[in-house]
């Protein structure tokens, strides 16, 4: 496994040391790390490969095999294992407070800090566990891609709002707050370079299914119905995980033209493009 730090932790890391707050920094780092180690843990339960892990001011973005796309419930669990990871460390900061033996100040970052990275990463939005714990929910039913579409966009408008929000403050009363500030930033860049990636992944996630099917050797079909002249784009936002599936094409007076099977779906994506037409498929 790789594992990187992104450029807006490292220059907060850095800013913090310099100004004297190098136990801070370790505190923040250390919280981070059990988030992600709880990621981790339950992704190494559930038999998921974990390929690259980076470091962010609010949390790890692991970046898993595509295994994990193919199972929404694993998506779920292995998300929700930071937060709750970040809440148990809240909870013994609070145990901890009034106990003169630990640094009533450090420990209330602790608190904070812990606090913070649990919350902020609950929010519904893509990068964060949140979005993807909601995306593992909803996929079944809507689709990876569909559901990541959404999930982006609501990542993206979250973050600039958080961020406008915080300049706003900062401008007029002078008064800075880093956590909406800088999580707005990086939720809102974040968002972006997932919604960039979205068809990316759903055509690798097609490509696994295939090893699924031949390990499961049955799997559900599902039946969906285009009209000529619908991009292939379109057709995938509407594949789910767990199905395998059959696409009727109808003109516009709904009589069938054809039938399209998944796997001719792949090999269309990967030769024509996501921006074919279905029809065009057809006359393969």
């Amino acid at each position: 496994m790789r594992v990187g730090v992104h450029w807006l932790f490292g220059i907060l890391l850095a800013v913090a040391a310099g100004a004297g707050y190098g136990v801070e920094a370790l505190i923040l780092l250390g919280s981070l790390l059990a988030h992600e180690i709880a990621h981790l843990a339950v992704a190494w339960v559930l038999g998921i490969p974990v390929e690259e892990l980076i470091l962010t001011p609010f949390g790890g973005m692991a970046r898993m095999d595509a295994a994990l796309e193919l199972d929404p419930q694993a998506e779920t669990s292995i998300a929700l294992a930071g937060p709750f990871q970040s809440f148990f460390l809240a909870g013994f900061a609070l145990f901890l407070t009034g106990d003169q033996f630990w640094d009533q100040e450090l420990v209330r970052f602790a608190f904070l800090a812990n606090a913070n990275l649990a919350f902020f990463n609950l929010i519904p939005a893509l990068p964060l566990d949140g979005g993807r714990a909601l995306r593992g929910l909803m996929a079944q039913r809507w689709g990876y891609q569909r559901v990541s579409g959404w999930m982006a966009v609501i990542g993206r408008f979250t973050g600039t709002l958080l961020a406008a929000t915080a300049a706003l403050v900062l401008l007029k009363t002078r008064q800075l707050y880093l956590t909406p500030l800088v999580g707005g930033l990086f939720l809102a860049l974040g968002a972006g370079e997932e919604a960039a990636s979205v068809t990316l992944r759903t055509y690798r996630q097609l490509l696994h299914k295939r090893e699924q099917l031949l390990r499961r050797r049955v799997m559900p079909v599902r039946p969906l119905v285009a009209v000529e002249g619908t991009p292939l784009r379109e057709v995938m936002e509407h594949l789910t995980s767990g199905d395998y599936h059959t696409v009727v094409v109808v003109d516009s007076t709904m009589q069938p033209v054809g039938t399209l099977f998944e796997g001719e779906l792949v090999e269309a994506f990967t030769e024509l493009g996501p921006e074919v037409p279905v029809e065009a498929v057809l006359d393969r």
